[in-house]
C-alpha cells in the first residue's frame, strides 16, 4: 500500500495482478494501490498425484537367479542382473512440461477508470491493466526403467567394521527396528534380508528407507509414477503392488536408475504403465519365436512367483495353487521315471525331496515360509514351461528336440580336416554337446552326466599315457636299440614321438581334469554361461569338441 500522493507502482515482473484504484471520500482524496504479489519461488506442480494411492511421503533382480533347474543361452553378460550401463529403451515421458494459462481479460471500456463500490459507500475508480498469462512449470522428469526380478542376490550393501559406542540400558527387553519412517514397514525375509513395505502406498522395496535421501528419492519415483498414470487414463487392477528400486548411476540425473515393476495377484503376472518392446527392453531373448503377448505369458507368471519369493510378507498361497504345485510334481515324478528324455531337469530323487518339502510346507500354509517354498518351486516349473513353449503346438515334448526349423548346421572345413586325423574323436563330442545344448537351453542332469563321462574317461586317458611313456623310456634305455647320435633308428624316432605325444596327453588331460573337476555341480545358469563363453559364431561349439578330444586323440598317436 502506498502513502497518499505517491504513485503506484506497474511491474509485472514483481505483481502478479496489480490493480490501481482511485479512491474519493467526503474528507480528502487519495490514491490506494492494490496488489497480489508472489511470495515464494516458483516450484513444480504437484498435481492430483497427492491425492492417489502412491504419493510422496510427508518424511521425505526368477525365479531366483541362481535357480539351478534350466536355462539358456542369452546375448548379454552372465548375470542379468548385475550391475551395468543400461541400453534399454528410454521411457518415453517428456523431461519437463509447461503449461500456460492465460486468465480471462475483459474487454476494457471507453472510459478510462471503470467505478467500483466499496463496502462504506464510497466509489473506487479502477483502472485496467492488461493481465499477464500464467506459466506453470513442472520439474524434469527422471527416465523410469522397466526390470522383471529386483537383483537381490547380485547388489548388496556391506557395512564398516567399526562400531559406534553406544551402552545396553537396564532391563531391555524390547529390541524394535528403529528410524522407520511413518506408514512404512520392515520386514525380514526367511533367507535374512531386510525389505520395506509401504502399506498404504502398496510399495516393496529393497532400498534403506531409513535414509533420508533414498527416502526422498523414493518418494519422488512413486509420485512420478502416480502422475504418468493420470496422464494416461490407465486404471491399474484392484489387488496390485508396486515394486521400487534404485540403481546407482553416476551419470544420471539424480545419481541413481529408477527402476520398477507392478504385481497383479489376481492375474498372477507383472505389468509396466508404459509400452515396451519384450526382447530389447525387458531381455526377455530365451524364447526367440515371440510373436503375441500370449508367448510370454509364462515367463511373466514365473517373474510373478519371483516376486512371491523375494516379499512373501501379507500374502498367502491360495489353495488351488497348492494343488497345482502338487500335480505339477507328481507329473514331474512321472515323466522323469519314465521318460529318458524327459524336459524335467531335475533327477528322481530331487523331485522326491520336492514332493516332501511341499507336503511339509502345506502344514504352515500360513506362514512366510510356506509362501517362500511355494513360490520357489512355482517359479522354476512355471519358467521351465515357458522355455519349453508350453502352450504351444510346438511345443518341445523331449529335451532332444529343437522347437525351430533352422536348418541342420553344416560342419566347417577345420573339424572336417581334424576329425580324421584325432580318430572321430571331435564329432563324437560335438554331437553330444549339440544333445544337450538344444535352442540355447540347457539342463543340469544331461550337463553333469555328460561331464562326469569326460572325467572319466580323461583320468583314464592319464593313466595309460603315463604307462606308454614309462614303456617308451624302457625301451629307448635298451643298448642295443641306442647306436650312438648318428645312428637313428626309425624305432627310436617312432619312441620319441611317443613320448611327445603322451606327453602332451597326459598335460592335457590333467589340465582338462582340473578346469571340470566341479563342472557337473554346477547350476544350469553356470554351464549355459560357459557354454556360452565357447560358443563360436561361425564355428559353434566345434573347437569345444576338439578341445575335449585331444587327449584321445595324442594318446592314440602315441
Amino acid at each position: 500500500m502506498l502513502l497518499p500522493g505517491q504513485s503506484p507502482v506497474h511491474s509485472t515482473s514483481d505483481m502478479l495482478h496489480p490493480y490501481s484504484y482511485t479512491h474519493s471520500n467526503g474528507s480528502k482524496a487519495s490514491n490506494i494501490s492494490i496488489s497480489v504479489q508472489s511470495t515464494s519461488e516458483p516450484g513444480p506442480s504437484r498435481g492430483r498425484h497427492l491425492l492417489m494411492a502412491h504419493g510422496r511421503p510427508e518424511g521425505g533382480p526368477t525365479p531366483r537367479a541362481a535357480a539351478r533347474g534350466i536355462s539358456r543361452i542369452a546375448s548379454r553378460p552372465p548375470s542379468r542382473t548385475t550391475s551395468r550401463s543400461r541400453s534399454r529403451a528410454q521411457s518415453q515421458t517428456p523431461r519437463g512440461s509447461v503449461a500456460d494459462l492465460p486468465c480471462p481479460v475483459t474487454a476494457p471500456s471507453t472510459d478510462s477508470h471503470r467505478s467500483v463500490a466499496l463496502p462504506n459507500g464510497d466509489v473506487a475508480q479502477r483502472t485496467p491493466e492488461t493481465i499477464p498469462s500464467i506459466s506453470l512449470h513442472h520439474a524434469p522428469r527422471e527416465d523410469i526403467w522397466p526390470i522383471l526380478e529386483i537383483p537381490r542376490y547380485d547388489n548388496y550393501t556391506t557395512v564398516s567394521p567399526r562400531r559406534t559406542e553406544w551402552k545396553l540400558p537396564a532391563v531391555t527387553t524390547d529390541f524394535p527396528l528403529e528410524n522407520i519412517p511413518p506408514d512404512w514397514v520392515g520386514y525380514t525375509h526367511p533367507e535374512g534380508r531386510l525389505y520395506f513395505h509401504n502399506p498404504l502406498k502398496r510399495i516393496y522395496t529393497d532400498i534403506d528407507v531409513r535414509d533420508p535421501k533414498l527416502l526422498d528419492l523414493l518418494g519422488r519415483f512413486s509420485a512420478q509414477i502416480d502422475e504418468m498414470v493420470h496422464e494416461q487414463g490407465l486404471e491399474l487392477p484392484p489387488d496390485h503392488d508396486l515394486v521400487l528400486w534404485l540403481e546407482w548411476r553416476r551419470i544420471s540425473q539424480s545419481g541413481y536408475n529408477w527402476i520398477y515393476y507392478f504385481v497383479d495377484h489376481s492375474k498372477q503376472t507383472l505389468f509396466w504403465i508404459e509400452d515396451y518392446d519384450p526382447v530389447t527392453t525387458l531381455d526377455m531373448d530365451e524364447v526367440l519365436a515371440l510373436n503375441s503377448p500370449y508367448d510370454i505369458k509364462y515367463e511373466l507368471h514365473a517373474r510373478y512367483w519371483g516376486h512371491m519369493e523375494l516379499y512373501p510378507h501379507g500374502r498367502e498361497i491360495p489353495q488351488d495353487v497348492w494343488t497345482e504345485l502338487s500335480g505339477i510334481l507328481l507329473f514331474a515324478d512321472l515323466d522323469v521315471t519314465t521318460s529318458m528324455t524327459t524336459t524335467v531337469t531335475y533327477r528322481a530323487e530331487e523331485i522326491h525331496r520336492m514332493l516332501a518339502i511341499a507336503k511339509s510346507a502345506k502344514a504352515v500354509e500360513k506362514t512366510v515360509y510356506a509362501t517362500v517354498v511355494v513360490a520357489r518351486l512355482m517359479a522354476i516349473f512355471t519358467r521351465q514351461r515357458w522355455l519349453n513353449c508350453y502352450g504351444q503346438t510346438h511345443a518341445r515334448l523331449g529335451r532332444d528336440q529343437s522347437v525351430y526349423n533352422n536348418p541342420k548346421p553344416r560342419r566347417t572345413p577345420l573339424i572336417r580336416v581334424l576329425a580324421p586325423l584325432f580318430w572321430n574323436a571331435p564329432d563324437v563330442h560335438l554331437r553330444g554337446l549339440e544333445k544337450i545344448f538344444i535352442d540355447g537351453v540347457i539342463a543340469v542332469v544331461p550337463w553333469g552326466t555328460f561331464i562326469g563321462k569326460l572325467q572319466n574317461e580323461w583320468q583314464e586317458f592319464v593313466l595309460y599315457a603315463t604307462v606308454l611313456l614309462n614303456a617308451n623310456v624302457a625301451f629307448l634305455a635298451i643298448p642295443s636299440v641306442d647306436n650312438g647320435p648318428n645312428d637313428v633308428t626309425a624305432a627310436q624316432i617312432s619312441s620319441y614321438l611317443s613320448i611327445v605325444t603322451s606327453i602332451g596327453s597326459i598335460l592335457l588331460g590333467l589340465l582338462l581334469i582340473r578346469q571340470h573337476r566341479v563342472k557337473a555341480k554346477e547350476t544350469a545358469d553356470d554351464a549355459n554361461a560357459f557354454l556360452r563363453s565357447r560358443r563360436h559364431t561361425m564355428m559353434g561349439l566345434e573347437t569345444l569338441a576338439i578341445i575335449y578330444s585331444l587327449p584321445y586323440a595324442l594318446l592314440m598317436w602315441a
